[in-house]
């Protein structure tokens, strides 16, 4: 082997190496990260079956959705140079959720009579007119919990805060996973090359 090929080979056996510690090190954190996100999904509906428990089905269910929801958080992602995607949560306000254009507002269609009908058995007959109704943007960010009641039970509050921390805690092994896929794509492109090397 010529001195350049032998350098040549020195490093990228070096960079391998580094390689192989970093993706150790991320594929431990991703673990970890897996982990305990599996747990606060757990704890989460662990606590929100407790509320249903204690104030029955009828009063925790998906009855008592609004019709008008937004989002209370939303999910940035970015993409660096080499494809490693980063995801942030951020608290999303009304103005904030309007000027994004990832989100996707649709208007809830109503369904029944919209206008009222009235007899009318004597008289001259009255046209009522259709009001005209524009789409409205977004609900102003709200507490959901109080969809469910104003003295809600500390378990529904549980459950709130374990899936806020777990949206949160999802962004960052979606993060983590790409890191680690990026890594391995790196790590392809070297071994493909020490090889050509070896062959010459």
């Amino acid at each position: 082997m010529a001195p350049a090929s032998e350098e040549k080979m020195a490093s990228v056996c070096q960079e391998l190496d580094l390689l192989t510690l970093r993706l150790m090190d991320q594929l431990e954190l991703l673990r970890n990260k897996r982990t305990s996100l599996n747990q606060l999904i757990e704890k989460g509906w662990l606590s929100l079956s407790q509320s249903r428990y204690s104030m029955g089905n009828k009063f925790v269910s998906s009855l008592q959705y609004k019709q008008d929801m937004a989002p209370s958080v939303v999910v940035l992602e970015s993409c660096a140079s080499d494809g490693k995607m980063a995801f942030e949560v951020e608290r999303a306000s009304a103005a904030a959720l309007m000027a994004t254009k990832s989100v996707d507002h649709r208007a809830v269609e109503e369904i029944g009579a919209t206008e009222p009908k009235l007899r009318h058995r004597k008289g001259p007959a009255e046209t009522i007119r259709p009001t005209t109704t524009e789409p409205r943007g977004p609900a102003p960010a709200q507490d959901p919990l109080h969809w469910f009641g104003i003295l809600v039970p500390q378990s529904l509050r549980q459950a709130q805060t374990t899936f806020r921390e777990g949206i949160q805690l999802a962004a960052e092994v979606a993060s983590l996973q790409s890191s680690v896929d990026c890594i391995q794509r790196r790590y392809g492109t070297l071994m493909a090359q020490k090889r050509k090397l070896q062959a010459s």
